[in-house]
């Protein structure tokens, strides 16, 4: 048994690299301005260590919570992995969160930075700034 999610998903790319991980359909590209079609494990597995590489460089690891406001976009699971391989815990946010809500989540989830998408991180800082809370917001 993989030790975590982010080795299970390695062990997986290992054997199927030229398989398909994620398949973004037209429609949804459209919807979310992104490009349409398959995500391989291995391109996938790239992106992943590039988005590692960065965070253990900003200093992210064991004992750190991050945010993720990316609705349903393959960002999400791209930045999941790339923390998770670094023992950051990671805290979904629901992009339909009120101020009250985000202030709330903030305040208790103890998340040090969010990765969020651009129109959301004027309110993300808000909601730290109201929890009392210091917190790194950046984009996808």
């Amino acid at each position: 048994m993989s030790p975590t999610v982010h080795q299970a998903f390695l062990d997986t790319a290992a054997r199927h690299g030229a398989r398909p991980f994620l398949c973004i359909l037209p429609e949804t590209a459209g919807i979310y301005g992104i490009g349409a079609g398959e995500l391989t494990y291995a391109q996938a597995a790239s992106a992943i260590e590039t988005l590692r590489a960065a965070y253990a460089r900003a200093g992210y690891g064991h004992g750190h919570r991050a945010g993720l406001l990316l609705e349903n976009r393959p960002a999400f699971f791209l930045h999941w992995f790339a923390l998770n391989a670094l023992g950051v815990s990671v805290v979904p946010i629901n992009p339909d969160l009120r101020a009250a809500e985000l202030e709330y989540l903030t305040g208790h989830s103890e998340i040090a930075l969010a990765v969020a998408l651009p129109e959301r991180h004027a309110d993300l800082l808000s909601a730290a700034e109201r929890a009392g809370r210091p917190l790194r917001v950046m984009g996808p």
